[in-house]
């Protein structure tokens, strides 16, 4: 199981709101203790699934411009 979540983003707290509030919507009646702590476990581990997917596209980012890179002049298509 993962850790905590120690600091969330405005964007994020919306997003564990969110899922609270369509669960009740869905159930039609305000969530038990056990019940919201379940679903706020479960979009608790989709928000460190998301951070994971944003570090993963952030370091194929950072490795694609550190690729090198040789400039050679552009042929005329004239002759």
């Amino acid at each position: 199981m993962a850790g905590r979540l120690h600091v969330v983003s405005k964007t994020e707290k919306q997003f564990l709101d969110d899922a609270v509030f369509a669960v009740e919507r869905a159930k039609g009646k305000k969530l038990s203790g056990p019940e919201k702590k379940e679903v706020l476990r479960v979009a608790r581990e989709q928000l460190l699934g998301q951070r994971e997917t944003e570090a993963a596209k952030q370091a194929r980012a950072v490795e694609r411009q550190a690729a090198e890179f040789t400039w050679s002049k552009p042929k005329p298509f004239r002759r």
